[in-house]
């Protein structure tokens, strides 16, 4: 029989390093404040959802954004109001891995990388349910649910709309010990106080209820409970889920007596759970019981080097004829996406039901300049929109000008608004319920929405 230490095989995972860096404010009115980074995002702004946060009025909502990668950050403009300057020079986009001194508004922060690294363990795989991603993000996201999922304990996924937390929860189920059960999804973003808790706990006959019905817990039961917003829960239903969730039981209304409570939660928010917490908007005792496994699923944006797997993975399913050229997805990566994964999608399946629209119309549906600096690139793509325009019905083409024109003057006005719908309704002379209901229709997604 062979030796032991021959017949066995050592697994390495497969790990990313990140160097550990510190991020302070060395002058101005915010002298003093200061943020460890480990690899993950960090956003500095006045917006209370931001990392570091500055109370500098010449500083925007979401000002500057740094990425952690393999040797170095990256720090990158958020189409700030003022700016990012290095040395006096505005910045967009930049490297960092020496000490560096910028200025944000009024205050000079210091990023100073330390000597120490900070390890992330990475899954093997590029997929996780219906979720796709080679990046490094979302490959430590895959390695965290891979080992999340095999327990019954709850998990929050905290993310921006548009970046898949509902597939991600519905995968988690799959792969549960509770899969045979069912998965309910209850979206406590699109309901008043009376619905929710209607529709988690039932309700009994009324006059405008004629039938009683039990609530997502009792039809979840041995399966998977999953609640989509859950910040969104007013105060009174965060006590009264947490008590449930405690004692595993809850009186049903009326004269139901009482239901037993067996359900694995899986809960969803695009705002961050410590801030809502400080803030009191959310229970701090049922931020602790939820959050046993906490994820932050990250945006497009910081993974564009997933986007061309995304786009070939969704002309797939469209049963595009023809694939895009290397050219349009190049396009495609450079684009910020602020609907995120569900946007791109839109725009992929508009181009498959339309594929005689071409490259130019996705630059325009993108709001983006065809004209880079090469002219004859650009005047070939604006001369090749004209000419596909022009085969399409009349109806159809205005549609698809209007629908550019729509998103172009929308994306301009919320620039010069900081992303607040409020003041880009005001610019545009429009009802803010119009631009919201413009924006959903365009897939543009907002801080404020």
């Amino acid at each position: 029989m062979a030796p032991l230490d021959q017949m066995t095989e050592v697994l390495h995972a497969e790990v990313a390093r990140f160097p550990r860096a510190k991020l302070a404010v060395v002058k101005g009115p915010d002298k003093g404040v200061e943020v460890l980074l480990e690899g993950q995002t960090v956003v500095v702004g006045s917006d209370e959802s931001c990392q570091l946060r500055l109370s500098d009025p010449s500083v925007s909502r979401r000002h500057v954004e740094l990425s952690g990668g393999p040797g170095g950050y990256r720090l990158r403009d958020l189409r700030s109001t003022n700016g990012v300057f290095i040395e006096g020079v505005q910045v967009l986009d930049a490297r960092l891995s020496d000490k560096t001194r910028f200025t944000v508004g009024r205050n000079e922060l210091r990023f100073e990388p330390e000597r120490s690294e900070v390890q992330w363990p990475l899954s093997v795989h590029e997929r996780f349910g219906e979720v796709l991603g080679k990046s490094l993000v979302m490959r430590r996201v895959f390695a965290l649910l891979e080992r999340a999922s095999a327990t019954e304990s709850p998990i929050v996924l905290e993310g921006e709309a548009g970046t898949g937390k509902e597939v991600l929860a519905r995968a988690i189920h799959e792969r549960s010990p509770r899969r045979e059960g069912p998965f309910v999804v209850v979206d406590l973003g699109a309901s008043n106080e009376a619905l929710m808790e209607s529709d988690l706990f039932g309700h009994d006959v009324s006059s405008a209820r004629p039938v009683a019905r039990p609530g997502a817990i009792e039809e979840a039961e041995g399966g998977t409970l999953y609640l989509d917003e859950v910040t969104e829960l007013p105060n009174a239903l965060q006590a009264r889920l947490l008590r449930a969730l405690e004692t595993k039981e809850f009186k049903r209304p009326g004269q139901g007596g009482v239901a037993k409570v067996d359900v694995r939660v899986v809960a969803s928010t695009q705002k961050d759970l410590d801030v809502e917490v400080k803030a009191g908007r959310f229970r701090e005792d049922l931020s602790f019981r939820l959050s046993v496994f906490r994820v932050r699923v990250p945006p497009l944006r910081e993974r564009p080097d997933d986007i061309p797997q995304l786009v070939r993975h969704f002309e797939a399913k469209a049963r595009a004829g023809t694939a895009l050229s290397d050219e349009t997805v190049e396009m495609l990566t450079r684009h910020d996406w602020p609907g995120n994964v569900r946007e791109l999608r839109s725009v992929l399946e508009r181009l498959a039901a339309f594929p005689d629209l071409g490259a130019g119309a996705i630059a325009r549906a993108l709001g983006k300049s065809l004209d880079t600096g090469e002219e004859n690139s650009g005047a070939k793509l604006r001369n090749e929109m004209s000419q596909q325009l022009l085969s399409l019905p009349y109806h159809e083409a205005k549609d698809r000008v209007l629908e550019s024109f729509e998103k172009t003057y929308l994306l301009e006005h919320l620039k010069a608004a900081n992303g607040v719908v409020t003041r880009a309704a005001q610019r545009a002379g429009l009802p803010r319920q119009s631009v919201h209901r413009m924006l959903r229709r365009l897939g543009i997604n907002t801080s404020d929405e």
